[in-house]
Formats: structure tokens, sequence, C-alpha cells
């Protein structure tokens, strides 16, 4: 008797309403990805995190009411979330000090969909 592989449920959080969407879409149409909240805020993104619980939750570090406060909470508040960092290319956080606030995995905007896909994959199960 086989079962359905238990599909890898993820948190999505970003600023922008358009790739907030478009990012839920790509990872509902993944097989092995299950979106179980989407936030567009800071606030929102914990709170989520908190009540969810989920393998990942992938984070805009420039998300609104900042993006940094909100990996901190949830690294603090919900340790077993793996964190994956959404950067823009300019600006963006160093590599330290994303791993301080406990992010696993960090990916800059623009790349294909299959790099986000991978990063988060590799999050949830860092071997």
């Amino acid at each position: 008797m086989t079962g359905t592989p238990e599909r890898l449920r993820v948190l999505v959080a970003d600023a922008s309403p358009f790739f907030r969407d478009a990012l839920r879409d790509v990872l509902e149409n993944t097989a092995d990805i299950e979106v179980v909240a989407v936030a567009g805020t800071a606030d929102d993104a914990i709170r989520l995190a908190e009540h969810h619980v989920p393998a990942v939750a992938v984070v805009d570090v420039h998300l609104s009411g900042d993006g940094l406060h909100a990996l901190r909470r949830i690294h603090q508040r919900a340790s077993e979330v793996k964190l994956v960092a959404l950067c823009g290319l300019i600006d963006a956080p160093s590599e330290s000090e994303l791993r301080e606030l406990g992010v696993v995995e960090y990916v800059i905007k623009g790349v294909p969909n299959r790099k986000i896909v991978a990063a988060i994959r590799r999050a949830a199960d860092p071997r």
C-alpha cells in the first residue's frame, strides 16, 4: 500500500501583491508544496507563522512593517519554521546578517521560479 507523500507546507510573505500572488500560484502548482498562508505585512507573517507553523516561510526582507523584524520574530517564536529570505539585488542584507536572523536560504528576486522552489526544498531538508 502506498500513501500520498506529505506536501511541504509553506508560508509566503511579500510586500508586493503581484509577486505574492505569482509566487503562491507557482508553489500551488508544484506537486510537493502546499501554500498554507499568504501575508502582506510583517505582523501578518509573524501571526500566520505562529498559527500555521509551516515547514518553510518565504519572507521578503522589504516586507511592509520590516521584513527583517518578521524573520527575527518568526525564528524566535517558531524556531522549527525554516526561513527563506527574498531579497532585491540592491541593498540586500548581508548573508551573515540573514544567518543571524535564522535564515537558512535566500533568493534574489527575479531568479527563475525553479530556483525559488529549489531553495524552499533545500531549506526544508538541509542535508
